[in-house]
C-alpha cells in the first residue's frame, strides 16, 4: 500500500476549501433556481394581467366586428412593451383575426398553446419558424373561450438575459465570499497546525545522544497574543504535556545511564571476581621466589655475589607481579566513554593476559587470525571489558560440553575482516553452543544459564549496549553443540602505516 504524506496545514486547508466551495455551488444553485422560480412568477402574473386587460379592451369590437379597434389595442399594447413579441388574436374556430402587423404568426404557432376549460394557459415554446427561438406564451379566454383567445407572446430571451445578470451578480457574490471564507479557513486551520507542527518539528530533531542539550523551550506563537492577553486553549495543555514528556524523558535517560554505569561496573567486579583466584596463583610463585631469595640473604648477607644474583631474581619476580597486577587495576579502574585509535591486537593481548591463568588451567588454545596493527576507533578499557566477559563465556562452554566429551580440546580462536565501511572482530569457541530458543534472550539483561552463583547476567546485556554506544554492534551466531561465534563491530578501521 503507497502512503501519500500531507500536512496537517494542507489536509485542513483541502477540507475547508473543498467545503467552502461545496457551500457556494449549493449556495449558487438555490439562489439561481429561487430568483428563476420568482422571476417566471413575476413574468406570468404580469402576462396574465396585460392578457386580462386586452381581453377586456377588445370584448366590445369583437361583439361589433370592429376589428379595426381589435388592431388598434394589440399595436399600443405592443408598442409599449418591448418584451413583447406578438400578439394576436383568434376567434372561436382557432383563426387569426386580428395579429400585429409587423409580425408573421406560423401555423404551428397557433396550435402551440390553447386554453382549456375556459382556463388560461402559459407555456415555453421553442419555436424553429420565428424570429425568437424561445418564447413564454400565454393563452387568455375572451368570455371564457366563446368569443376566441388573446395569445401574446413573452420573449424568453430577454428574462434569461435578466436571470443571467441577476445570477452573475449572486455568483460574484458567492465568489467574494468564497475568497473570505477560504482566507477565514486558512487561518483557522493554521492556528491549529502550526503549533502542531512546531511540536512535530521538535519531536522529530529529539536525539537521545543530544537529548541534554535539547530545548524544550516552545514559546507561544505571537498572532496568539492580543492587547497583552494570551488566548490559551487545549494546545497549550499539549504544548506543556509534550514539555513535560521531554523533562521526564531527559530525567530517565540520566538514570539509565546511572543504572548502566552501575551494570557495567557490577560486571567488571565479578569479572574480577573470577579472574582473582587465577591470578593469586600467577603471584603465588614469584612471591614463594622472593621470600626463598629473602632467606638466603638473611643467612649470608656478607656474600655479595650470590646476594646480587639473589636481588635479581628478586627484581624479576617483582617485574612479573607488576605485570600482571598493572592489567588488573588498570581494568578493574571506573573508566569514561573515551574514543581513541587503539590496535586491535593490543586490546586482545590485555584481556587473554588478565585470563591467561583459566586459559592454560583448562588445557585450552587460542589462535590469532589477524594482523595485530590494524587499529579501531574504539574505548579500549570497555572492549577489553567485553573480551574478557566473551572468553569467560567461551571457557565455560567449552568445559560444559567437556562434561559430555571428556576428550575434547578446547579451542578459542580470533580473526579479523576489515572493509570500508567497518571491522569485524569474531570471537569463536568450540563450547556447547546456545539454543535455538535462548538466542534472542542472551542480550536481556539478568538472562544466564549459569548456575546460581556462577553469573550476573549482565555480561552480555553491558557488552552489548557498550558496543551499540561506540557505535559498534554486537551479534551471533550459534549452533548447540558445535560452538559459537560471537562478531563485534567496530567503526571504520585505519591501517597503521
Amino acid at each position: 500500500m503507497k502512503t501519500l504524506y500531507l500536512t496537517l496545514f494542507r489536509k485542513f486547508a483541502i477540507g475547508a476549501t473543498f467545503i467552502v466551495i461545496l457551500f457556494s455551488i449549493v449556495n449558487i444553485y438555490i439562489l439561481w433556481s429561487t430568483g428563476y422560480r420568482s422571476f417566471e412568477n413575476e413574468i406570468d402574473k404580469r402576462s396574465k394581467v396585460l392578457s386580462r386587460l386586452i381581453a377586456e379592451k377588445v370584448l366590445q369590437p369583437i361583439v361589433y366586428d370592429d376589428y379595426v379597434n381589435v388592431y388598434r389595442v394589440i399595436d399600443q399594447v405592443k408598442s409599449n412593451d418591448a418584451s413583447i413579441a406578438y400578439i394576436f388574436v383568434l376567434d372561436e374556430m382557432n383563426k387569426i383575426i386580428a395579429q400585429n402587423y409587423n409580425v408573421k404568426i406560423p401555423f404551428a404557432l397557433i396550435n402551440a398553446n390553447k386554453i382549456e376549460n375556459g382556463n388560461y394557459q402559459i407555456k415555453v415554446i421553442h419555436a424553429k419558424n420565428f424570429k425568437y427561438k424561445i418564447l413564454r406564451d400565454i393563452a387568455f379566454p375572451i368570455l371564457n373561450g366563446e368569443l376566441g383567445t388573446i395569445r401574446i407572446g413573452m420573449i424568453e430571451e430577454d428574462i434569461r438575459k435578466d436571470l443571467n445578470i441577476l445570477t452573475r451578480r449572486m455568483i460574484f457574490m458567492v465568489f467574494v465570499f468564497l475568497i473570505i471564507g477560504l482566507i477565514v479557513a486558512f487561518y483557522f486551520s493554521s492556528l491549529f497546525t502550526l503549533p502542531i507542527k512546531r511540536i512535530s518539528k521538535n519531536a522529530q530533531n529529539i536525539n537521545l545522544s543530544t537529548l541534554e542539550s535539547f530545548d524544550i523551550n516552545i514559546r507561544p506563537l505571537k498572532y496568539r497574543t492580543i492587547f497583552n492577553y494570551y488566548l490559551s486553549d487545549e494546545l497549550d495543555i499539549l504544548f506543556k504535556k509534550f514539555t513535560e514528556m521531554i523533562e521526564r524523558l531527559i530525567n530517565n535517560k540520566k538514570e539509565l545511564q546511572t543504572a548502566r554505569d552501575s551494570f557495567v561496573q557490577a560486571e567488571k567486579m565479578a569479572s574480577i571476581g573470577t579472574l582473582t583466584a587465577g591470578i593469586s596463583h600467577e603471584i603465588n610463585n614469584p612471591l614463594a621466589g622472593i621470600k626463598n631469595c629473602m632467606s638466603r640473604i638473611e643467612k649470608e648477607p656478607e656474600n655479595m655475589v650470590q646476594n646480587l644474583k639473589y636481588i635479581e631474581l628478586i627484581n624479576e619476580a617483582i617485574d612479573k607481579i607488576e605485570k600482571i597486577i598493572k592489567p588488573l587495576l588498570s581494568f578493574s579502574r571506573k573508566s569514561e566513554l573515551k574514543m581513541s585509535v587503539t590496535p586491535i591486537g593490543q586490546i586482545i593481548d590485555s584481556a587473554l593476559l588478565l585470563t591467561e591463568y583459566r586459559i592454560r588451567n583448562h588445557k585450552i588454545v587460542v589462535q590469532k587470525n589477524y594482523d595485530p596493527e590494524i587499529l579501531v576507533l574504539t574505548s579500549t578499557n570497555h572492549v577489553e571489558q567485553i573480551l574478557i566477559n566473551l572468553i569467560l563465556n567461551s571457557i565455560d562452554a567449552i568445559e560444559e560440553r567437556k562434561v559430555n566429551e571428556p576428550e575434547l580440546s578446547g579451542k578459542i580462536v580470533f580473526s579479523l575482516s576489515n572493509n570500508e565501511q567497518e571491522t569485524e572482530l569474531k570471537v569463536n569457541d568450540n563450547g556447547i553452543g546456545i539454543t535455538e530458543n535462548l538466542i534472542t534472550k542472551i542480550f536481556d539483561p539478568f538472562f544466564t544459564t549459569k548456575e546460581p552463583g556462577k553469573g550476573t547476567g549482565l555480561g552480555l546485556y553491558v557488552s552489548y549496549n557498550l558496543l551499540r554506544d561506540m557505535g559498534g554492534n554486537l551479534s551471533v551466531n550459534s549452533e548447540e553443540g558445535s560452538g559459537s561465534e560471537f562478531i563485534l563491530s567496530f567503526k571504520k578501521a585505519y591501517i597503521r602505516k
